[in-house]
């Protein structure tokens, strides 16, 4: 048995057919199947069960491709963290939804455009900032904390190789198109905004209120609208009634269509950056933070 045989297994069950798997991986269809059945005939028992329609998983093959998994996914993040090690020719950061961002990367880019192949700026779900840290595949994580998040986000970095530094201070605004009838406010409630939709990020785990990247959210709000995207959040801003929450901070296109009025005695909020405990920080990544840290202070 070898890593080799235990990708193959994986990439049959992920495709549905060994054809595909063999598109997906650049090799034969004989090499696939060869490989599998030595493989089968090695542990003895059969893991697909092979159809014209495809092939299916049988339940040895289910308990065999639950326990290569974990093996993989072991073996990737002892890659990543070796790698990462050596000379990089990529540069990663994961984030929460932050407009201003976008900007930092664009300067990053034009310092280090030669010396980097790859850059990389993936705004996620809280839980996918910390894992892509946690498993090598960015630089660095971004994300806040306040009182209603920091025991969370400090309990479930606590079981981590990460730590976390703050690198700016935020209140807390709510997003409105110039349309809203609230839009002329100079501050805001939480009474005023209850009866208007509020935009809100989609979220694994949603049972922990810690992972939220919301600052408001009133369990007595009339309605709800899910997104998982910036574009689109700032989209039905600008076309609806509705409101979201956020830093206050935006240098995008759609500064000219967005009104960001304070949200009245709310606490500050903390731009954190997330990281390795023991990591070196490279020249780009230095240049990426003191950026940030130069944005927020404005």
């Amino acid at each position: 048995m070898n890593i080799k045989q235990m990708k193959y297994v994986v990439a049959v069950a992920d495709n549905g057919s060994f054809r595909e798997a063999a598109k997906k991986l650049f090799i034969t269809q004989p090499s696939l199947s060869n490989g599998i059945k030595e493989l089968e005939d090695e542990l003895g028992v059969n893991l697909f069960t092979r159809t014209n329609k495809g092939a299916l998983l049988t339940e040895e093959g289910i308990a065999f491709l639950e326990s290569a998994e974990k093996i993989l996914t072991q073996l990737s993040l002892l890659e990543n963290r070796y790698q990462h090690q050596q000379k990089e020719t990529r540069f990663s950061i994961s984030s929460q939804h932050y407009d201003f961002l976008g900007g930092i990367m664009a300067k990053t880019v034009q310092k280090f455009g030669n010396q980097y192949k790859e850059f990389r700026l993936f705004e996620t779900t809280t839980l996918k900032v910390i894992e892509d840290v946690k498993s090598y595949h960015s630089e660095l994580g971004i994300l806040y904390l306040n009182s209603s998040n920091r025991s969370g986000i400090k309990r479930h970095l606590s079981g981590t190789n990460l730590i976390y530094d703050v690198v700016g201070c935020f209140d807390t605004h709510i997003f409105l198109g110039n349309h809203h009838p609230l839009a002329h406010k100079k501050e805001l409630t939480l009474e005023q905004l209850v009866h208007y939709p509020q935009v809100r990020f989609i979220q694994e785990g949603s049972e922990f209120s810690y992972l939220s990247e919301d600052l408001v959210e009133e369990n007595e709000q009339d309605t709800v609208i899910s997104v998982n995207d910036r574009g689109t959040l700032m989209n039905i801003l600008a076309e609806t009634n509705s409101y979201a929450s956020g830093s206050g901070i935006l240098t995008g296109f759609t500064k000219k269509e967005i009104k960001l009025i304070p949200l009245v005695q709310e606490e500050e909020n903390k731009i954190c950056i997330i990281y390795q405990k023991n990591q070196q920080k490279s020249a780009i990544l230095t240049y990426f933070i003191n950026e940030l840290k130069t944005i927020i202070s404005k």
